[in-house]
């Protein structure tokens, strides 16, 4: 198998890169000889990144070997049922769900959201023939306009009407709230749903479960659980993760399992539970900072920093303790050094409301910056009780003047400056 392949030679590679770094003189030895830009310095810098990145691309390999081990467990246990083909691109939708597919309310076909993604920003660009502008790209209609409820309403309803499910539980969802036209209607909106829910439309069996927690019925905790189970066994991935977090510590193995074909269809939920998991070696994983970082960052891929501080600080103390790990206690090499980056994710999770997070994260900032800020970063001249200027952009950076500034970006700092928000 390729996987295999790759794994095999990914160790050779790494066996020989660490054969040759073992080969030269210890880092701080390097860097107390000759300095911290000398070309000796560098040098061994960049082997030891070439050999991380191999490291990381092992442990990345060998993550996604434990993920397809658990998707095939899935498939075993409960086989697809709803796999359809996007009628634009071909590519096998494997799970149908507003999380994979876009609606069309005209004609009720849909698009997988990497086409409609394309459509649309195609549909921004300049010289884009205005003909085609709002047009259904699967029949000849135009699609109502933003905002047009009523036309939307009249397309969605004539759907419902021939029992189609999805839009049986858009019209039952908007009669619980009372939401863009239609009556406040319990009944009629639950009864809507139900119907969607029995033809096992995967998100509708998810607003079932949602209607049974206590959100718009009394809580009945055996038709939660029924209506969850069955809309994360279809792929929605939001079902999945909320049902991991009905499994208590005692059934790790199942909130794994779930949190794991969550996390593999980019639930952002459940690549942060992940990076927790690693961090803290819970649910039988091993400890692991690099996937402690990798799912930590993954959590806030389209998210704002903010709105996660745990995440954001495992991000900042797994770049900590790797860059101290793997550069020997040498932090400041420029180009390679990680203090720009962790400083930025700790001071992120600094601002959250968890008094024990921002507590870590105050931590961590103090021995970074203690440090740190004790000499010039380019000249390593040391304080002596003057006032060093911080790089303004990363504030993660100390220098006597603006000459050593200078220096020590060109020397390697824009490559490890990261911008502050």
């Amino acid at each position: 198998m390729v996987a295999d392949e790759t794994e095999q030679q990914l160790r050779e590679k790494i066996g020989s890169q660490k054969k040759s770094i073992a080969d030269l003189p210890p880092l701080p030895c390097i860097v107390h000889e000759t300095g911290f830009t000398s070309p000796e310095t560098k040098s061994k810098a960049q082997l030891i990144k070439e050999l991380s990145d191999n490291e990381d691309r092992l442990e990345l390999l060998l993550e996604s070997k434990r993920i397809s081990a658990v998707i095939r467990l899935q498939d075993e246990l409960h086989p697809p049922e709803d796999s359809e083909d996007c009628p634009i691109c071909l590519k096998t939708i494997k799970h149908m769900n507003n999380t994979t597919v876009v609606r069309f309310y005209c004609c009720g076909g849909f698009t997988c959201k990497k086409c409609s993604e394309e459509r649309i920003a195609k549909g921004k660009e300049e010289g884009f023939d205005e003909m085609y502008r709002g047009k259904c790209p699967l029949c000849p209609e135009r699609m109502p306009k933003e905002g047009d409820f009523k036309k939307v309403n009249s397309l969605v309803l004539e759907h419902a009407n021939k029992g189609r499910a999805w839009a049986q539980m858009h019209v039952g969802l908007h009669h619980l709230g009372g939401m863009n036209g239609f009556s406040l209607d319990e009944n009629k909106g639950l009864k809507l749903m139900k119907e969607a829910a029995d033809l096992r439309y995967p998100d509708a069996l998810l607003e079932m479960a949602f209607a049974y927690s206590g959100e718009t019925l009394e809580r009945d905790e055996s038709k939660y659980m029924y209506y969850l189970k069955e809309a994360a066994d279809l792929g929605h991935p939001y079902a999945q993760q909320e049902l991991a977090l009905t499994y208590s510590t005692h059934e790790k193995e199942k909130r794994l399992h779930y949190t794991t074909l969550a996390a593999s269809q980019g639930n952002s939920a459940a690549c942060g539970m992940l990076g927790h998991y690693f961090s803290s070696a819970e649910c039988g994983l091993t400890n692991s900072l690099t996937l402690a970082k990798h799912y930590s960052e993954k959590y806030f891929e389209g998210t704002e920093p903010d709105d996660n501080p745990l995440s954001a600080y495992k991000i900042a103390f797994a770049a900590f303790e790797l860059g101290l790990d793997r550069y020997e206690g040498i932090m400041e090499i420029p180009g390679h050094s990680p203090i720009p980056k962790a400083l930025f994710w700790a001071r992120k999770a600094q601002q959250g409301d968890s008094p024990p997070i921002r507590g870590n994260a105050t931590k961590l900032i103090s021995i970074i910056e203690t440090k740190a800020k004790s000499h010039c970063t380019n000249c390593r001249k040391g304080a002596e009780g003057s006032s060093f200027k911080r790089c303004v952009r990363c504030l993660g950076a100390w220098y006597c003047g603006k000459e050593c500034q200078v220096q020590h970006w060109k020397a390697g700092h824009k490559i490890d400056c990261t911008k502050r928000k």
